[in-house]
Protein backbone atom coordinates (compact mmCIF):
# COMPACT_ATOMS: atom_id res chain seq x y z
CA UNK A 1 0.00 0.00 0.00
CA UNK A 2 1.31 3.23 -1.03
CA UNK A 3 2.64 5.60 1.95
CA UNK A 4 0.26 8.24 3.14
CA UNK A 5 1.16 12.14 1.32
CA UNK A 6 -0.58 15.21 0.44
CA UNK A 7 -3.43 17.97 1.84
CA UNK A 8 -7.01 17.63 1.40
CA UNK A 9 -9.23 20.29 1.75
CA UNK A 10 -13.22 19.82 1.97
CA UNK A 11 -15.43 22.25 1.95
CA UNK A 12 -19.53 21.96 1.32
CA UNK A 13 -19.58 24.59 -1.93
CA UNK A 14 -17.35 25.91 -3.96
CA UNK A 15 -18.01 29.59 -3.43
CA UNK A 16 -16.05 28.75 0.45
CA UNK A 17 -13.22 27.27 -1.83
CA UNK A 18 -13.77 30.60 -4.51
CA UNK A 19 -13.99 33.34 -2.42
CA UNK A 20 -12.63 32.21 1.39
CA UNK A 21 -9.18 30.14 0.12
CA UNK A 22 -8.38 32.47 -3.13
CA UNK A 23 -4.75 32.15 -3.39
CA UNK A 24 -4.32 31.14 -0.28
CA UNK A 25 -4.69 27.45 -1.77
CA UNK A 26 -2.03 27.93 -4.32
CA UNK A 27 0.00 29.16 -1.93
CA UNK A 28 -0.09 25.84 0.23
CA UNK A 29 0.85 23.84 -2.68
CA UNK A 30 4.18 25.62 -2.75
CA UNK A 31 5.07 23.88 0.59
CA UNK A 32 5.98 20.90 2.14
CA UNK A 33 1.93 19.82 2.47
CA UNK A 34 1.51 19.68 -1.17
CA UNK A 35 0.10 17.75 -2.86
CA UNK A 36 -3.02 19.62 -2.24
CA UNK A 37 -6.46 18.18 -3.25
CA UNK A 38 -9.84 19.97 -2.52
CA UNK A 39 -13.49 18.89 -2.44
CA UNK A 40 -16.71 20.64 -2.51
CA UNK A 41 -20.28 20.49 -3.94
CA UNK A 42 -20.09 21.82 -7.72
CA UNK A 43 -21.93 24.87 -8.43
CA UNK A 44 -19.91 25.89 -11.08
CA UNK A 45 -16.76 27.20 -9.80
CA UNK A 46 -14.86 24.11 -8.96
CA UNK A 47 -13.44 23.52 -12.12
CA UNK A 48 -11.96 27.59 -12.13
CA UNK A 49 -10.60 27.41 -8.58
CA UNK A 50 -8.71 24.05 -9.54
CA UNK A 51 -7.07 26.11 -12.51
CA UNK A 52 -6.25 29.32 -10.85
CA UNK A 53 -5.05 27.61 -7.64
CA UNK A 54 -3.26 24.82 -9.17
CA UNK A 55 -4.54 21.93 -7.52
CA UNK A 56 -6.61 19.24 -8.20
CA UNK A 57 -10.65 19.33 -7.42
CA UNK A 58 -12.98 16.37 -6.67
CA UNK A 59 -16.69 17.61 -7.07
CA UNK A 60 -19.09 16.31 -4.15
CA UNK A 61 -22.94 15.52 -3.99
CA UNK A 62 -22.77 18.22 -1.34
CA UNK A 63 -25.39 21.66 -1.20
CA UNK A 64 -26.24 23.32 2.77
CA UNK A 65 -29.93 22.16 2.62
CA UNK A 66 -30.43 18.92 4.34
CA UNK A 67 -30.74 16.09 2.18
CA UNK A 68 -29.80 12.83 3.68
CA UNK A 69 -29.87 10.77 0.48
CA UNK A 70 -27.24 13.14 -0.81
CA UNK A 71 -25.44 13.63 2.27
CA UNK A 72 -24.78 9.61 2.37
CA UNK A 73 -23.73 9.56 -1.02
CA UNK A 74 -21.22 12.59 -0.04
CA UNK A 75 -19.99 10.11 2.64
CA UNK A 76 -19.49 7.31 0.82
CA UNK A 77 -17.95 8.82 -2.23
CA UNK A 78 -15.63 10.78 0.55
CA UNK A 79 -14.53 7.40 2.27
CA UNK A 80 -13.84 6.14 -1.58
CA UNK A 81 -11.77 9.58 -2.19
CA UNK A 82 -9.78 9.33 0.94
CA UNK A 83 -8.96 5.55 0.82
CA UNK A 84 -7.79 6.60 -3.14
CA UNK A 85 -5.44 9.84 -2.47
CA UNK A 86 -4.23 8.53 1.17
CA UNK A 87 -3.86 12.10 2.50
CA UNK A 88 -1.84 12.73 5.49
CA UNK A 89 -3.73 15.63 6.92
CA UNK A 90 -7.69 16.40 5.93
CA UNK A 91 -8.87 20.09 6.92
CA UNK A 92 -12.48 20.68 6.79
CA UNK A 93 -14.90 23.77 7.48
CA UNK A 94 -18.51 24.62 7.19
CA UNK A 95 -20.82 22.39 9.13
CA UNK A 96 -21.83 19.91 6.76
CA UNK A 97 -18.53 19.10 5.48
CA UNK A 98 -17.11 18.78 9.01
CA UNK A 99 -19.14 15.98 9.85
CA UNK A 100 -19.08 13.97 6.85
CA UNK A 101 -15.52 14.46 6.04
CA UNK A 102 -14.62 13.73 9.72
CA UNK A 103 -16.40 10.71 9.87
CA UNK A 104 -14.91 9.68 6.51
CA UNK A 105 -11.53 10.39 7.80
CA UNK A 106 -12.05 8.62 10.79
CA UNK A 107 -13.11 5.40 8.74
CA UNK A 108 -10.21 5.54 6.53
CA UNK A 109 -7.44 6.44 9.47
CA UNK A 110 -6.19 9.55 8.12
CA UNK A 111 -3.87 10.29 11.27
CA UNK A 112 -4.16 14.35 11.21
CA UNK A 113 -7.65 15.64 10.79
CA UNK A 114 -8.06 19.34 11.51
CA UNK A 115 -11.63 21.32 11.70
CA UNK A 116 -11.80 25.07 11.14
CA UNK A 117 -14.62 26.17 13.26
CA UNK A 118 -15.72 28.92 11.59
CA UNK A 119 -18.68 29.79 14.39
CA UNK A 120 -21.57 28.42 16.46
CA UNK A 121 -25.11 28.19 14.16
CA UNK A 122 -26.45 26.78 17.29
CA UNK A 123 -26.19 30.60 18.53
CA UNK A 124 -29.32 31.46 17.06
CA UNK A 125 -31.64 28.59 17.67
CA UNK A 126 -33.41 27.36 20.68
CA UNK A 127 -35.25 24.15 22.08
CA UNK A 128 -34.72 20.48 20.41
CA UNK A 129 -32.72 22.29 17.45
CA UNK A 130 -29.71 23.94 19.65
CA UNK A 131 -29.63 20.96 21.59
CA UNK A 132 -29.13 18.77 18.02
CA UNK A 133 -26.93 20.92 16.63
CA UNK A 134 -24.77 21.11 20.55
CA UNK A 135 -24.16 17.51 20.03
CA UNK A 136 -23.03 17.60 15.98
CA UNK A 137 -20.31 20.24 17.77
CA UNK A 138 -19.18 17.59 20.07
CA UNK A 139 -19.41 15.03 17.68
CA UNK A 140 -16.86 17.15 15.08
CA UNK A 141 -15.04 17.99 18.03
CA UNK A 142 -14.25 14.38 18.83
CA UNK A 143 -13.71 13.45 15.23
CA UNK A 144 -11.04 15.93 14.96
CA UNK A 145 -7.51 15.54 15.89
CA UNK A 146 -7.29 19.41 16.74
CA UNK A 147 -9.41 22.14 16.01
CA UNK A 148 -8.67 25.88 15.01
CA UNK A 149 -11.34 28.49 16.54
CA UNK A 150 -11.14 31.48 14.30
CA UNK A 151 -11.31 33.82 17.29
CA UNK A 152 -11.44 33.86 20.72
CA UNK A 153 -14.74 34.63 20.77
CA UNK A 154 -15.70 31.25 19.49
CA UNK A 155 -13.22 28.84 21.59
CA UNK A 156 -14.66 31.28 25.11
CA UNK A 157 -18.29 30.86 23.62
CA UNK A 158 -17.62 26.47 23.39
CA UNK A 159 -16.37 26.14 27.08
CA UNK A 160 -19.14 28.09 28.19
CA UNK A 161 -21.13 25.83 26.03
CA UNK A 162 -19.17 22.66 27.61
CA UNK A 163 -17.79 21.69 24.87
CA UNK A 164 -14.08 20.31 25.15
CA UNK A 165 -11.99 22.53 24.05
CA UNK A 166 -8.64 21.78 24.89
CA UNK A 167 -7.80 20.86 21.51
CA UNK A 168 -8.96 23.91 20.26
CA UNK A 169 -6.80 26.75 18.93
CA UNK A 170 -7.04 30.69 17.92
CA UNK A 171 -4.25 31.22 15.75
CA UNK A 172 -2.43 34.19 16.59
CA UNK A 173 -5.44 37.19 16.99
CA UNK A 174 -7.92 34.69 15.07
CA UNK A 175 -8.70 33.95 11.20
CA UNK A 176 -7.74 31.47 9.16
CA UNK A 177 -7.92 33.71 5.87
CA UNK A 178 -6.18 36.53 6.06
CA UNK A 179 -6.44 40.11 3.94
CA UNK A 180 -5.02 41.00 0.73
CA UNK A 181 -4.05 44.97 2.82
CA UNK A 182 -1.96 45.92 0.08
CA UNK A 183 -4.83 45.83 -2.71
CA UNK A 184 -7.12 47.13 -0.23
CA UNK A 185 -4.78 49.85 0.01
CA UNK A 186 -4.29 50.19 -3.54
CA UNK A 187 -8.24 50.90 -4.19
CA UNK A 188 -9.03 52.89 -1.39
CA UNK A 189 -6.13 55.51 -2.47
CA UNK A 190 -7.93 55.72 -6.07
CA UNK A 191 -10.56 58.41 -6.15
CA UNK A 192 -11.76 57.27 -9.61
CA UNK A 193 -12.66 53.87 -8.17
CA UNK A 194 -14.90 55.45 -5.63
CA UNK A 195 -16.27 57.60 -7.89
CA UNK A 196 -16.60 54.26 -10.31
CA UNK A 197 -18.64 52.57 -7.19
CA UNK A 198 -20.92 55.23 -6.25
CA UNK A 199 -22.13 55.50 -9.75
CA UNK A 200 -22.87 51.71 -9.47
CA UNK A 201 -24.77 52.15 -6.22
CA UNK A 202 -26.59 55.14 -7.71
CA UNK A 203 -25.36 57.14 -4.73
CA UNK A 204 -25.74 60.89 -5.25
CA UNK A 205 -22.47 63.55 -4.38
CA UNK A 206 -24.31 64.40 -1.38
CA UNK A 207 -25.37 60.48 0.17
CA UNK A 208 -23.45 59.30 2.68
CA UNK A 209 -23.30 55.16 1.97
CA UNK A 210 -23.90 52.81 4.35
CA UNK A 211 -22.56 49.41 3.12
CA UNK A 212 -23.42 46.02 3.89
CA UNK A 213 -21.67 42.51 2.59
CA UNK A 214 -22.56 39.22 3.29
CA UNK A 215 -25.80 36.98 3.23
CA UNK A 216 -29.21 39.01 3.11
CA UNK A 217 -30.57 36.92 5.92
CA UNK A 218 -32.17 37.68 9.36
CA UNK A 219 -29.45 35.95 11.52
CA UNK A 220 -26.78 38.75 9.83
CA UNK A 221 -28.89 41.46 11.44
CA UNK A 222 -30.52 42.50 8.31
CA UNK A 223 -33.59 43.68 9.85
CA UNK A 224 -32.31 45.81 12.48
CA UNK A 225 -29.58 47.38 9.89
CA UNK A 226 -32.41 48.63 7.32
CA UNK A 227 -34.93 49.49 10.41
CA UNK A 228 -32.08 51.38 11.77
CA UNK A 229 -30.66 53.47 8.49
CA UNK A 230 -34.60 54.21 8.17
CA UNK A 231 -34.20 55.64 11.24
CA UNK A 232 -31.46 57.99 10.64
CA UNK A 233 -32.74 58.97 7.62
CA UNK A 234 -36.07 59.82 9.51
CA UNK A 235 -33.45 62.18 11.41
CA UNK A 236 -32.70 63.94 8.55
CA UNK A 237 -29.30 61.93 7.54
CA UNK A 238 -29.19 61.67 3.59
CA UNK A 239 -28.01 57.79 3.78
CA UNK A 240 -28.47 55.53 1.09
CA UNK A 241 -28.16 51.69 1.81
CA UNK A 242 -25.92 49.51 -0.24
CA UNK A 243 -26.71 45.35 0.38
CA UNK A 244 -23.67 43.49 -1.20
CA UNK A 245 -24.89 39.95 -0.92
CA UNK A 246 -26.87 36.69 -2.07
CA UNK A 247 -30.62 36.95 -1.40
CA UNK A 248 -30.74 34.23 1.09
CA UNK A 249 -33.68 35.03 2.85
CA UNK A 250 -35.59 38.18 1.73
CA UNK A 251 -38.94 36.57 1.35
CA UNK A 252 -38.80 35.56 5.41
CA UNK A 253 -38.18 39.21 6.51
CA UNK A 254 -40.84 41.39 8.01
CA UNK A 255 -43.20 42.86 6.08
CA UNK A 256 -41.96 46.31 7.36
CA UNK A 257 -37.96 45.29 6.13
CA UNK A 258 -38.90 43.73 2.92
CA UNK A 259 -41.15 47.35 2.15
CA UNK A 260 -38.06 49.08 3.37
CA UNK A 261 -35.79 47.60 0.85
CA UNK A 262 -38.47 47.98 -1.84
CA UNK A 263 -37.37 51.85 -1.18
CA UNK A 264 -35.25 54.21 -3.35
CA UNK A 265 -32.54 55.14 -1.12
CA UNK A 266 -31.64 50.88 -0.96
CA UNK A 267 -29.62 49.69 -3.41
CA UNK A 268 -29.24 45.67 -3.54
CA UNK A 269 -26.61 44.39 -6.03
CA UNK A 270 -27.16 40.14 -5.28
CA UNK A 271 -24.08 38.16 -5.19
CA UNK A 272 -20.65 39.90 -6.44
CA UNK A 273 -17.70 37.49 -7.63
CA UNK A 274 -15.46 40.52 -5.59
CA UNK A 275 -17.13 42.75 -3.30
CA UNK A 276 -13.38 44.86 -2.48
CA UNK A 277 -14.21 47.73 -5.11
CA UNK A 278 -17.47 47.92 -3.33
CA UNK A 279 -15.86 49.22 -0.31
CA UNK A 280 -14.43 52.39 -1.75
CA UNK A 281 -17.73 53.90 -2.17
CA UNK A 282 -19.30 53.20 1.83
CA UNK A 283 -18.45 55.76 4.13
CA UNK A 284 -19.15 53.65 6.91
CA UNK A 285 -19.69 49.91 7.62
CA UNK A 286 -22.14 47.86 9.48
CA UNK A 287 -22.87 44.39 10.44
CA UNK A 288 -25.01 44.23 13.01
CA UNK A 289 -25.42 39.85 13.02
CA UNK A 290 -26.86 37.72 15.46
CA UNK A 291 -23.49 35.41 15.47
CA UNK A 292 -20.35 35.44 13.84
CA UNK A 293 -17.02 33.36 13.93
CA UNK A 294 -14.59 36.23 13.08
CA UNK A 295 -16.24 38.33 9.79
CA UNK A 296 -14.10 38.51 7.09
CA UNK A 297 -15.99 41.21 5.72
CA UNK A 298 -15.15 43.31 8.70
CA UNK A 299 -11.63 42.62 8.24
CA UNK A 300 -12.01 43.79 4.68
CA UNK A 301 -13.72 46.41 5.49
CA UNK A 302 -10.92 48.08 8.15
CA UNK A 303 -8.28 47.22 5.15
CA UNK A 304 -10.39 49.58 3.31
CA UNK A 305 -9.93 52.48 5.53
CA UNK A 306 -13.92 52.00 6.25
CA UNK A 307 -15.41 53.37 9.97
CA UNK A 308 -17.29 50.14 11.19
CA UNK A 309 -20.56 49.48 13.12
CA UNK A 310 -21.18 46.49 14.85
CA UNK A 311 -23.26 43.95 16.97
CA UNK A 312 -21.75 42.71 20.63
CA UNK A 313 -22.52 39.38 19.26
CA UNK A 314 -19.69 36.39 19.83
CA UNK A 315 -17.03 36.91 16.78
CA UNK A 316 -17.64 40.81 16.16
CA UNK A 317 -17.89 42.29 20.28
CA UNK A 318 -14.83 40.57 21.28
CA UNK A 319 -12.73 41.35 17.90
CA UNK A 320 -13.71 45.20 17.60
CA UNK A 321 -12.65 47.47 20.08
CA UNK A 322 -15.37 49.65 21.26
CA UNK A 323 -14.38 53.43 19.94
CA UNK A 324 -11.20 52.59 18.89
CA UNK A 325 -11.33 50.18 16.04
CA UNK A 326 -14.94 50.98 15.55
CA UNK A 327 -18.24 51.35 17.49
CA UNK A 328 -20.00 48.12 18.87
CA UNK A 329 -23.90 48.21 19.82
CA UNK A 330 -26.25 45.27 21.67
CA UNK A 331 -27.22 42.78 19.38
CA UNK A 332 -30.92 43.36 17.74
CA UNK A 333 -30.69 46.99 19.28
CA UNK A 334 -32.07 49.09 16.36
CA UNK A 335 -32.06 52.63 18.07
CA UNK A 336 -28.94 52.18 19.42
CA UNK A 337 -27.79 50.96 16.34
CA UNK A 338 -29.17 53.79 14.73
CA UNK A 339 -27.59 56.38 16.90
CA UNK A 340 -24.05 54.60 16.24
CA UNK A 341 -24.64 55.20 12.26
CA UNK A 342 -25.68 59.29 13.02
CA UNK A 343 -22.45 59.39 15.31
CA UNK A 344 -20.04 58.05 13.27
CA UNK A 345 -20.97 59.69 9.71
CA UNK A 346 -21.53 63.53 11.64
CA UNK A 347 -18.13 63.23 13.03
CA UNK A 348 -15.19 63.45 10.50
CA UNK A 349 -12.44 63.10 13.44
CA UNK A 350 -14.27 60.12 14.98
CA UNK A 351 -14.44 58.35 11.48
CA UNK A 352 -10.43 59.41 10.81
CA UNK A 353 -9.80 57.92 14.28
CA UNK A 354 -11.63 54.94 14.05
CA UNK A 355 -9.67 54.39 10.31
CA UNK A 356 -6.62 55.13 11.30
CA UNK A 357 -6.67 52.43 14.66
CA UNK A 358 -8.70 49.75 12.46
CA UNK A 359 -6.18 50.09 9.54
CA UNK A 360 -3.33 49.14 11.81
CA UNK A 361 -4.76 46.65 13.36
CA UNK A 362 -5.71 44.88 10.18
CA UNK A 363 -2.04 45.10 9.06
CA UNK A 364 -0.55 44.28 12.04
CA UNK A 365 -2.69 40.90 12.48
CA UNK A 366 -4.58 39.95 10.14
CA UNK A 367 -2.94 40.28 6.85
CA UNK A 368 -2.78 37.64 4.53
CA UNK A 369 0.68 36.66 4.70
CA UNK A 370 0.61 36.79 8.22
CA UNK A 371 -2.09 34.42 8.51
CA UNK A 372 -1.13 32.14 5.99
CA UNK A 373 1.79 31.69 7.39
CA UNK A 374 0.30 30.99 10.80
CA UNK A 375 -2.32 28.28 9.01
CA UNK A 376 0.65 26.43 6.84
CA UNK A 377 3.15 26.39 10.29
CA UNK A 378 -0.39 25.10 12.18
CA UNK A 379 -1.33 22.00 9.47
CA UNK A 380 2.34 21.01 9.39
CA UNK A 381 2.35 20.38 13.06
CA UNK A 382 -1.10 18.16 13.18
CA UNK A 383 0.79 16.01 10.15
CA UNK A 384 3.80 15.90 11.97
CA UNK A 385 1.95 15.01 14.89
CA UNK A 386 -0.35 12.38 13.10
CA UNK A 387 2.63 10.63 11.68
CA UNK A 388 4.30 10.26 15.42
CA UNK A 389 0.44 8.29 16.11
CA UNK A 390 1.51 6.53 12.97
CA UNK A 391 4.74 5.42 14.75
CA UNK A 392 6.82 7.77 11.56
CA UNK A 393 9.34 10.12 12.43
CA UNK A 394 8.69 13.76 11.33
CA UNK A 395 11.14 14.84 9.02
CA UNK A 396 13.77 18.05 10.93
Amino acid sequence: MSRRSGTLIVKTSDFSLDVVLRDQLRALSTTDLAPVHIASGDHGRLAEVSRREGVQAHALPLSRDPSPAEDVRALLELIRLMRRLRPELVVYGTPKATLLAGIAAVCTRVPARVQVLHGLRLETTTGVARQLLLATERLALLLSTSTIAVSHGVRRRCAELGLPVADMTVLGSGSVVGIDTARARRLSADPAVRRRMRTALDAGPDELVVGYVGRITRDKGVEVLVRAVARARDHGLPIRLAMIGPDEGIDALDDDVRRLLAEPWVTCTGNVPDPAEYYTAFDAFCIPSFREGLSTVLLEAWAAGVPTIVSDCTGLGDVVDDRSTGMVVPVRDVVRTAAALEEVLGDAALRAALRERALRRVEDDFSREVVWARCAAFYRTARDNGRRRLGRRPPR
